[in-house]
């Protein structure tokens, strides 16, 4: 982001992108449009950016600098990269990729595109999520000329630490050789037991698992992400993430309001999905004999009904008087702090950001189901910081 935008211009960003986005953003003074993302009602979900509202969203932004896209999500499915490129390439910007999920795609032919072959001009890899490199291993690769690649090495050596852990560093190195070396063998055999995996959980009813036909038209899905919608049950993913975890010492890698989600990785063996299989066996036998196993749901409204109204520049919200609000309290006002339940991370309100009564229920339930929200001013997440002042 540093190496395309600077204080008071404007980069597109999509609706679900990471708060590390966000963060930069504002401590950047960069402009932010959000370019809305396609919401599964059905599974209450957010995917990519279709084609049409980057579109659009270059029309109502016509001076971005770049597009910074999501791809694949947290869940696993992919956004058309070769469409967004076309677009921002006929527009003269850059298409910047937030591939954190997606590291290991370049080394297997089994699984979605990786973003770089498609069109992107850059793309951020996470490789300490799956690819097995040490925490905070990350990696940037740029690719063509319409991203100014010094520039791009100039921001790099802004935020370079200029100690650097030499561990992270060699396990970054170690797991790009054995990805090069063995990496279609490595993640065809993960796949085998994802899919394993899916089958098995699929014949739990009332269980649903998210499929090929359950995604938009030019996404791509990939299979070691195991999203389970476990909301004909009746309670939260949130309370079946804790009691798997105390009864069968399973962990899984997301879980919300009507969702968990598996990771099949590298570490993954057969016996992991076995135990998965029969700790969820075990869950709806033993919820069916007795429905007060565990608390039922409280519900909440769909991700879909969080509107993005900016009523005043992020800096100015942070940086202004504020004041602590009950969240039962707090439609209306706007929004001084970042609320970014995690995983996925994702923010639900920003500094600016008018709060408003979808934004409140929302942010009750998926606190009351047991939602971990990341780094709140109040860490009982009983109030919630806005701005001190007329809010209308």
């Amino acid at each position: 982001m540093a190496a395309v935008a600077g204080p008071g211009e404007t980069i597109l960003i999509a609706a679900n992108a990471h708060k590390a986005e966000r963060t930069f953003a504002l401590a950047a003074g960069l402009d932010v449009g959000i370019v809305p993302v396609q919401v599964d009602e059905a599974w209450d979900i957010e995917h990519g950016v279709a084609p049409e509202a980057l579109r659009a969203s270059l029309a109502r932004y016509p001076a971005a600098k770049a597009a910074i896209v999501v791809s694949p999500t947290y869940y696993g499915v992919t956004s058309d990269i070769a469409a967004l490129a076309d677009i921002c390439h006929d527009h003269g910007i850059p298409l910047i990729v937030d591939a954190a999920w997606g590291g290991a795609y370049p080394f297997c032919e089994a699984l979605p595109g990786d973003p770089l072959t498609k069109g992107a001009d850059a793309a951020v890899y996470s490789a300490h999520k799956t690819m097995g490199a040490l925490a905070q291993g990350s990696i940037i690769v740029a690719k063509g000329n319409v991203l100014d690649r010094q520039r791009l090495c100039m921001a790099y050596e802004l935020f370079e630490t200029t100690s650097p852990s030499v561990p992270i560093l060699a396990s970054l190195d170690a797991t790009r050789r054995d990805h090069a070396l063995r990496g279609e063998q490595m993640w065809n055999d993960v796949l085998k037991l994802a899919r394993s995996a899916r089958e098995r959980i699929g014949r739990i009813a009332p269980l649903r698992v998210l499929g090929r036909d359950d995604i938009p038209a030019g996404a791509e899905i990939d299979e070691t992400k195991v999203l389970i919608d476990i909301s004909g049950l009746g309670v939260s993913g949130y309370a079946i993430d804790d009691w798997l975890f105390a009864e069968h010492r399973i962990s899984m890698g997301l879980s919300d309001e009507r969702h968990i989600l598996a990771v099949i990785s590298l570490g993954t063996t057969r016996s992991d999905i076995r135990g998965l299989e029969r700790g969820l066996a075990d869950l709806v036998a033993r919820f069916s004999a007795d429905p007060t196993l565990l608390p039922r749901s409280p519900g909440g409204p769909s991700v879909a009904t969080l509107s993005v109204d900016m009523a005043i520049s992020g800096s100015e919200a942070l940086a202004g008087p504020a004041e602590m609000v009950r969240y039962e309290d707090a439609e209306g006002h706007i929004a001084a702090e970042m609320i970014a339940p995690a995983p996925p991370g994702v923010p639900r309100l920003v500094p600016g950001q008018r709060i408003s009564a979808a934004h409140v229920a929302w942010l009750i339930a998926n606190r009351d189901a047991g939602a971990f929200i990341m780094d709140p001013v109040d860490p009982a997440e009983a109030t919630i910081r806005v701005v001190n002042g007329p809010t209308k």
